[in-house]
């Protein structure tokens, strides 16, 4: 096993210098037993944690966080890579494996000897034979988040969870009501952020933790809903959210596996050829809007909201048919519940809920022709968070109709999301973010205006005619104020 590593080996360097021995632990040493890249380094130290760290930021001219002053913790961040420093529990390198969470992870390597692999619980073993393993009822309990890790790690890792560990997650589950928020977060991130999240909720559901993280989504179970909807609302947020896995590694180019997406032997093989005939221009200016990964973490995080509205909303028609009025009006409100609780910053909850509450506008504006006025008050009321309403729209469809899908419908509405697309990115001056002609004080000087409401709905009102294009010059702005003030 090669552990060759320009930033280990000014790990090892300093520690020789203070002489201070020094383990590579946990994560680390099971992916490299893996083969996996690994991104996430951390370094057990007999003492001085704090103090190492902060001479490894200094050499590596890198950015240092105290994460546990008590504990004696910090965090080293170059790059995309972390270095995690902490001093060993009770000074005792056999007794701080001990403590850890699975038999896969209470693995050390010895930074002067690192061909040798320190296993005390038999973790290579439980790598080879493709399980995990917690090593005692305890070491779950004792760290309740430990039970979602549990799921998490299985599906990032491919293996599958020892059947005496799942019992244990099964007898405990309720106690991750009762761990910090923060951490059941970071795992459900991710979750998220790992492939097939469809299988993920699945597991979750199967060790009844889903119902003490995500009661909202766990309530959506057995809501059934009429046609052209394929599935239960359960079943049916489980496939947005693989579908737009789909859409992100087939349409994107996301680097995520999509061999065991659930959506992949529903969709039609028609959805990505006319795809990639309709919208093949659009890829790249999405991918640049997504950014460096966060807000299509968000977006997936709206998707998995998108529909929780619908189990208090549900209606049944004289007719049999199912209705959901509203429901994405409760769904913000619900997800902001649910969001504040997880400790999610206010711009992180604006932007998931905001997503939420406009999910439903693409299918509105797909039942009437598109005027160039539908779309500037589309985005005006969106903002840069429309863009991944149409995304989701995309998966939403494909999540609705599954083998029903056909090509009419699903052209017509990818006519519709490549016009929507071409107005941001290739129009938005034009369309959805007109210049101003005028200003609150031009209207007040030539029409005899009080500041007040009234100049604002005038000018609101020269914005969406220059967006539909029937205003164009000052001119002409002034003239529609005056038949406005006027009552023309």
């Amino acid at each position: 096993m090669n552990i060759t590593s320009p930033l280990l080996t000014t790990v090892k360097q300093l520690c020789a210098e203070r002489h201070i021995r020094a383990w590579l632990v946990g994560g680390a040493v099971r992916d490299l037993l893996l083969g996996r890249e690994v991104h996430d380094w951390d370094i057990a130290v007999e003492r001085d944690a704090i103090r190492l760290a902060r001479a490894t930021a200094d050499r590596l001219n890198a950015d240092v966080y105290v994460l546990e002053a008590d504990l004696d913790m910090a965090r080293v961040l170059v790059g995309d890579t972390l270095i995690d420093f902490a001093r060993l529990r009770e000074a005792d390198l056999d007794r701080d494996l001990a403590g850890r969470d699975f038999t896969i992870n209470a693995l050390a390597i010895d930074l002067e000897l690192p061909d040798q692999v320190i296993d005390r619980f038999n973790g290579q073993a439980d790598l080879e034979d493709g399980v995990i393993r917690a090593l005692t009822e305890t070491s779950l309990t004792s760290d309740p988040v430990r039970l979602l890790r549990a799921v998490r790690q299985s599906a990032s890792l491919a293996l599958a969870i020892d059947p005496q560990t799942a019992e244990w997650i099964k007898t405990h589950a309720a106690l991750i009501a009762a761990a910090p928020a923060e951490r059941v977060r970071d795992e459900l991130h991710k979750l998220l952020q790992e492939s097939d999240v469809a299988d993920s909720l699945l597991l979750l559901d199967a060790f009844g933790l889903l119902a003490h993280v995500l009661p909202e989504v766990a309530a959506l179970k057995g809501v059934t809903q009429s046609a052209p909807h394929h599935w239960d609302v359960y079943e049916h947020t489980r496939r947005v959210v693989d579908a737009l896995e789909l859409l992100g590694t087939r349409w994107l180019g996301f680097d995520q596996s999509d061999e065991s997406a659930l959506m992949l032997p529903v969709i039609p093989d028609f959805v990505w050829d006319s795809l990639f005939l309709n919208l093949p221009e659009y890829s790249d200016a999405l991918r640049t809007h997504l950014g460096d990964g966060s807000r299509w973490l968000l977006l997936k995080w709206a998707a998995l909201l998108h529909d929780i509205g619908k189990a208090k909303t549900k209606t049944v028609e004289a007719d049999g048919r199912i209705r959901f009025f509203g429901h994405e009006d409760l769904g913000v409100k619900l997800s902001e519940e649910r969001l504040h609780a997880l400790r999610f910053s206010n711009d992180e909850i604006k932007r998931v809920t905001g997503i939420i509450g406009g999910h439903m506008r693409p299918h509105w504006l797909a039942e009437a022709p598109l005027t160039r006025r539908a779309i500037y008050r589309f985005f005006r009321d969106t903002q840069d968070y429309g863009v991944d309403i149409l995304l989701l729209s995309l998966a939403d469809h494909l999540a609705t109709h599954g083998p029903d899908t056909e090509l009419r419908r699903w052209v017509e509405r990818l006519g519709l999301i490549a016009q929507m697309l071409d107005a941001y990115f290739s129009r938005h001056a034009e369309v959805v973010a007109p210049p101003p002609l005028v200003n609150g004080n031009d209207l007040m000087e030539e029409l005899g205006l009080s500041p007040g409401k009234q100049v604002g709905v005038i000018l609101e009102a020269i914005r969406e005619a220059q967006a539909s294009g029937e205003v164009v010059t000052r001119e002409d702005a002034l003239m529609l104020a005056k038949r406005i003030t006027n009552n023309e």
